[in-house]
């Protein structure tokens, strides 16, 4: 469709810049491309006038397939700034959803770049707006407008980093650092809560006094054992993974036994260097608990269902 025949804003973004000077862009790593669904160069419209232009990389030196998408068209670099990060969000769940192995590549404090788009080689429009996508990619895009569009607040960083960390997982190249990625991507959202018992803190602070006051103990460990003792007062992380759990899986019987069994395990292997044969089935159980937890969060079903798995599995 030829860009003067597109609705208003789309037309200012495509043949007025200057109106719309700010762009966002978020760097995408794909472990499968197939799963995707794009197959070179593709332009997609989300919600009513965003603009996503997903340009690959060709470059072999690359085990995977590596996008760049570049959102166009904002008055501030505010603007473009949240619609990157919510497309950066809507990114992670449709990787969680649809199961797909990929990675955010940034080397900033936020997923998304903010540019000018009026700067030499800023511009990516200005030209007819012709979707190239697979047909298998369609479901993909139906579920990044879907979060798009949603009310997932963005500044859940918890959710993000979260999100982040389990769909980067399953690029690891070996099954002890998928599974140990798996279970860390659970941590950031594992909010300690603080005990509010007087005994509690009583027991604290004396325990303190004694170790500040003690004369054989040397200074660092003295400062070791501070940090520690301060912490009995707020709630492990392995106890608030579980409140978080019983939350939001309360009809899931099993998925506290399969984190407490997964945390046994990541425990062995990073401090005995244990070796577990049926490990990728042990990280099919607890990446299915974790999917099931962000559709929770979300409020979204899963478009590849998860399994609920019983005291027979």
């Amino acid at each position: 469709m030829p860009s003067n025949h597109l609705p208003k804003t789309r037309s200012e973004i495509a043949d007025k810049p200057k109106l719309r000077p700010y762009g966002s862009k978020v760097d995408i790593i794909l472990g499968d491309t197939h799963q995707f669904g794009f197959d070179g160069e593709s332009c997609l419209i989300l919600g009513n006038d965003l603009i996503v232009r997903l340009i690959p990389h060709q470059n072999k030196k690359f085990e995977f397939q590596k996008f760049t998408a570049h959102l166009e068209g904002f008055a501030s670099a505010s603007e473009a700034e949240e619609a990157g990060l919510k497309f950066a969000m809507s990114v992670l769940w449709a990787a969680v959803s649809l199961k797909c192995p990929l990675r955010l590549e940034y080397h900033t404090p936020l997923p998304c770049v903010v540019y000018d788009r009026t700067q030499d080689g800023g511009i990516l429009m200005g030209m007819s707006f012709r979707g190239m996508l697979t047909s298998g990619a369609s479901l993909v895009v139906e579920v990044l407008e879907q979060t798009f569009i949603s009310n997932i607040p963005i500044n859940n960083k918890q959710l993000l980093i979260s999100m982040e960390l389990f769909a980067a997982a399953r690029l690891e190249a070996t099954e002890r650092a998928r599974f140990v990625g798996l279970i860390s991507a659970l941590e950031p959202l594992a909010e300690q809560k603080k005990f509010e018992y007087p005994d509690l803190k009583k027991i604290v602070k004396d325990t303190l006094n004694k170790v500040q006051d003690s004369l054989e103990l040397p200074d660092d460990i003295k400062r070791s054992l501070e940090g520690s003792i301060r912490n009995l007062t707020r709630e492990s992380v392995s106890h608030a993974i579980k409140c978080l759990i019983t939350t939001h899986l309360t009809e899931d019987k099993m998925a506290l036994e399969i984190l407490e069994e997964a945390y046994t395990i990541r425990s062995k292997i990073l401090h005995e260097g244990a070796f577990y044969p049926d490990l990728r089935d042990k990280s099919y159980k607890i990446e299915d608990v974790i999917r099931r937890l962000y559709s929770a969060i979300v409020g979204y079903e899963l478009r590849s269902p998860a399994i609920t798995y019983t005291n027979n599995d």
